[in-house]
This record gives C-alpha cells, sequence and structure tokens, in this order.
C-alpha cells in the first residue's frame, strides 16, 4: 500500500508518534507500505493499493494521481474521507465537486457510519486502526483519586461552550475538581474565550505526554457535537481511563455506551460524570467493558473490514 499526501511539517511531526497514536497512518504500518509526498515521477502502479485521504488539500491530488493509474491497472485508488461532515462546508467547493472526486476512486470508504451515509452509494464504512495491543501494555498510573477532569478540545471545531457550562455546573457541587483544556488550538468560537474558562489550558503535546497527562484525570470529557469516529476514546479504553461525554462520537457509543448521550443533555451527563466520581463495582464495569470493546479498532480486524473492500472492488472491477 501507498498512502500519498502532502507532506507538512505537522505531518513530519505526526509520524515520529506513529503507529502510537490511533488513525490514519496506522494503516501504512499495518500493511507495512510506504507514504509520500505526491511527485509525477511516483510509480504508483507498483502498488497493490495506493490510498488517498480526502481532505481538502488532497482533493486536488486525486485527478492527477487518477491520471497515472489508469482504469485497465491492477493497482487499486482507494480514497477516504475522515474529514467531519459538519465542516464540509468550510471548504468552499460546491458539493458535486466533492462527489466528482469520489467517482474518481476505484473505491471509497469513511471512518463513521453517518459520513459514509453522504458519501457515494457504494461507499465502505471503515474506521481507522490502533495498535491495542500495544497500548494495552503501557502502564500511564492512572488514577481515580485524582480532582482534574481532562476536555478534549478540537481544533476542527472551536467548541468549548457547552463543555464549560457543564463543567462548571459539576464544580459547584464539588469544589475541589478542576479542568484541563487539552488540544487547545486553531480557530475558537468563543472569541478565545475558551483558553480562561478552564482551570488549565494544555498546549498540544506528544503522543506519549498527551495519555500520560489525561492518565492524570479522573475522567476524560469528550464532548464533540460532531459526528467522528474519536480516537481519542479508542485509546482511553485501551489504557484504563474512564470516558465520558457525547453520543455523536462513534468510539464513545461503541466503547462507553453507558457513559455517552446527547452532548446537549447536559442533565444526563452530569449524572454519569457523579457515577465515575462515587467509583465502585459499576464504574470497574464501564472499564472492563470499554477495555475488551476496543478490540473492534485493533489491526487484525480493520486488516479484515480493509481487504472485504479491496477483495468486492475486485470482483465488481474484474481486476
Amino acid at each position: 500500500m501507498c498512502c500519498v499526501f502532502k507532506i507538512t511539517p505537522e505531518m513530519k511531526k505526526a509520524l515520529d508518534e506513529v503507529p502510537r497514536r490511533g488513525g490514519f497512518y496506522n494503516w501504512f504500518f499495518l500493511f507495512k507500505g510506504n507514504i509520500s509526498p505526491f511527485s509525477y515521477d511516483l510509480d504508483f502502479e507498483k502498488y497493490d493499493v495506493v490510498n488517498v485521504n480526502m481532505s481538502p488539500v488532497d482533493q486536488l491530488l486525486v485527478p492527477e494521481i487518477r491520471k497515472m493509474i489508469p482504469q485497465s491497472s491492477s493497482t487499486l485508488l482507494v480514497l477516504n474521507n475522515d474529514y467531519v461532515a459538519e465542516c464540509w462546508t468550510d471548504w468552499g467547493t460546491h458539493p458535486l465537486y466533492y462527489e466528482q472526486i469520489q467517482r474518481m476512486g476505484d473505491a471509497c470508504f469513511s471512518t463513521e457510519p453517518h459520513q459514509v451515509s453522504l458519501m457515494r452509494d457504494d461507499a465502505y464504512w471503515i474506521p481507522h486502526p490502533h495498535w491495542i495491543k500495544m497500548l494495552k501494555h503501557i502502564d500511564i498510573q492512572y488514577s481515580w483519586e485524582s480532582t482534574a477532569i481532562g476536555v478534549l478540545y478540537h481544533w476542527w471545531s472551536g467548541e468549548s461552550y457547552i463543555e464549560s457550562l457543564i463543567t462548571n455546573k459539576l464544580k459547584r457541587k464539588y469544589p475541589q475538581l478542576w479542568t484541563k483544556l487539552f488540544g487547545y488550538y486553531g480557530k475558537d468560537k468563543m472569541r478565545r474565550w475558551s483558553k480562561v474558562l478552564f482551570d488549565e489550558k494544555m498546549p498540544l503535546l506528544e503522543y506519549g505526554e498527551y495519555i500520560r497527562q489525561l492518565g492524570k484525570c479522573k475522567f476524560v470529557f469528550e464532548n464533540c457535537q460532531y459526528h467522528t469516529y474519536g480516537r481519542t476514546t479508542v485509546d482511553m479504553a485501551a489504557l484504563g481511563v474512564p470516558c465520558v461525554g457525547t453520543n455523536r462520537v462513534f468510539s464513545m457509543r461503541h466503547c462507553w455506551p453507558e457513559l455517552s448521550c446527547d452532548p446537549i443533555d447536559g442533565k444526563g451527563i452530569l449524572e454519569r460524570m457523579e457515577k465515575i466520581i462515587k467509583g465502585g463495582s459499576w464504574l470497574d464495569k464501564q472499564l472492563d467493558y470499554a477495555y475488551e470493546a476496543c478490540e473492534f479498532f485493533n489491526y487484525k480486524n480493520s486488516k479484515e473490514r480493509f481487504m472485504k473492500m479491496v477483495d468486492e472492488t475486485r470482483e465488481r472491477l474484474g481486476k
């Protein structure tokens, strides 16, 4: 497999953390493939599969790559979307353009089940892989006695208003608790207020330090209001750190079903937070369930889903 991107300094830095951090980059570790910046002298046809991520900057590469992999080639051009559907309007392109880009691929997949319903009719739903086996060997020394709440911030949404309202309600009842905002970066719909609405603002961290700091929290609050598959809550399930919040994130529904609800349901979220604070056998049950459920994202299961798409595509196209 070859994965093709525009290689940015940020991507180069992220690659140093792979495959520990779950997500797209794990595909080429899983298949022992290559990742390459686009170049006209690349020999794409030496690969069985060329996988292109359809982020806004990479969409422009798809027509050029399609020209270099003729339909008669045995090489499959696979396109994937892991860009949150609610952000598609920010691209500034006509919706039909995105449909045209998808049709250039031999196969197409998305990481979240609602996203895939908006894509071409034969698109597959395949979440990105996580190296679960490795994560389960990391001891981050989680402590339930912690008084910190880890709040996840997503740079591509810029949302923190609802999170601050909910955590403030919790802190009025439990004044010993304090909040740590993780990943504050990029756009802020709160006009930069986000960084003062929480007790501590954590910068962007290298992955090892990121999970170590999250492990110092009593629980992680993931309340993304957009539909995504949610890689951090997969990793936390493998590491044994409780997660509470939104049911719009697939991994929250899958790994933490009794700790997820509508992200605007403040009462429901607070009830779940209080259950974590009380601890006991109920919390142990949630941690045990998540520890097993995260295996859905492991390399073996991810490879089976990907190869099913490849095999069915080859049969459909006669390749």
